[in-house]
């Protein structure tokens, strides 16, 4: 499987907002993305986009495939970042062959398979009621 890529994408058509994200070539101008896009909320964790590249700018074009997986995020508060309850539930996303990612420190995002063991609602219920959030 080739290795993951960082590319400079724009989603919008004044590229104005452009991000580093790291994709796989899926094929030729097809991506699947690797990590949660900032300035695109309808592209995900996994989705296969289609890109065209301009003088080392890569444009979005559309999404050929949407991932399946399931998205959830939450703005957490510093000490629920730290926390060992929050280190045991991505350990458990993990585990069921979901992945987590932490934007800006505080932004937790999470995407399983529609058929995770994790009830994700549940467990981060707990936590975010156990921090007051």
């Amino acid at each position: 499987m080739p290795e993951p890529l960082g590319l400079h994408i724009c989603f919008d058509e004044h590229s104005r907002e452009i991000e580093i994200l790291d994709v796989t070539l899926v094929e030729k101008d097809n991506y699947r993305i690797e990590e949660t896009p900032i300035f695109n909320p309808a592209v995900a964790m996994g989705d296969i986009i289609r890109l065209k590249e301009e003088s080392g700018i890569y444009y979005y074009q559309e999404t050929v495939q949407k991932s399946g997986l399931k998205r959830y995020a939450w703005l957490l508060s510093e000490e629920a970042v730290h926390s060992a309850e929050l280190g045991i539930f991505k350990q458990k996303i993990t585990e069921s062959q979901g992945k987590w990612e932490q934007i800006f420190g505080g932004l937790l995002v999470i995407h399983v398979p529609q058929s995770c063991a994790v009830d994700v609602d549940v467990e981060m219920s707990a936590i975010t009621r156990r921090f007051g959030i």
